[in-house]
This record gives C-alpha cells, sequence and structure tokens, in this order.
C-alpha cells in the first residue's frame, strides 16, 4: 500500500477533493456492478478500503463537516438504490478525470487503481465484466 503524509496532499481544494470522492462512488460502483450484481462482499471491501487509505489521506471536509472521504460510500449507496449502468457510472468518473487531470497525481491514481482491484476481488476474484473495467481505468490513467 502507498501511504503519503496528508499534508502533501492538500495542495487541492476542499471542494475538488468532495466532488473527486463522489466521482471515485461511481467508479467503485461501476467496478461492482460491471457484472450487474453488487454482492455483500464487496459493499463490505469498499468500507474497508475507504478506512484503510482513503481516510487516512488528507483533511477534506464535507458541507457538514464530515470527512469528505465519506461520500465514496454515500454515492455508492445511493446508485446501488438507483440502479444505473455500470457504464454510465463509469462514465461519471473518466469525465471528471478528464476535467481534472492535474488532481490524479502517480500516487492518487496508485490509490484508485488499489481500490478498484480491491473491489473487483472481493467476491470470487474478478471476472471478466470486472477486468474490463479495470482495463478502461487503467488505459485511462496512461
Amino acid at each position: 500500500m502507498i501511504y503519503h503524509h496528508k499534508k502533501s496532499m492538500t495542495m487541492y481544494s476542499n471542494r475538488t477533493w468532495l466532488e473527486f470522492y463522489r466521482k471515485l462512488g461511481y467508479l467503485l460502483y461501476a467496478i461492482a456492478a460491471a457484472d450487474r450484481q453488487v454482492t455483500a462482499a464487496e459493499t463490505d471491501r469498499l468500507k474497508t478500503v475507504l478506512q484503510d487509505i482513503w481516510l487516512k489521506l488528507e483533511d477534506s471536509t464535507d458541507e457538514f463537516g464530515g470527512d469528505a472521504a465519506y461520500q465514496v460510500s454515500s454515492v455508492f449507496d445511493w446508485l446501488l438504490e438507483e440502479a444505473p449502468s455500470a457504464e454510465k457510472a463509469f462514465e461519471k468518473f473518466e469525465m471528471f478525470f478528464k476535467e481534472n487531470p492535474s488532481f490524479f497525481a502517480p500516487a492518487i491514481k496508485a490509490h484508485v487503481l488499489e481500490t478498484a482491484n480491491n473491489i473487483a476481488i472481493a467476491f470470487r476474484d474478478k471476472n471478466k465484466a470486472e477486468l474490463t473495467m479495470l482495463f478502461r481505468l487503467y488505459q485511462l490513467f496512461k
């Protein structure tokens, strides 16, 4: 795992981090929903990775003063209810990436890829649909 001191991640505004975490929720939903089924194991893994990586990364907050990283699970849970296609969810993340390329320092990309892989292997390892989505993410980050 790659960890960085929180102070080194503060060069972006609170608003940028908040939007990033929301779009990360879309990406992780897209990975989990790629096979048209989101399992409890994938949801549980999301919560673990959120604690292990994203809550420790930096100190941004949401509009209520809570850690902005919780937006990942809030958006993920909302998407579970709304059930958009994995494709539509991935496109939301992709658009954020293309609009904010400088935000995605190598460390951020590494954390995103690690998190996406963790979600994909949570239930019976990676399937073809998840591998396809992961490949798209790797291509996006090239």
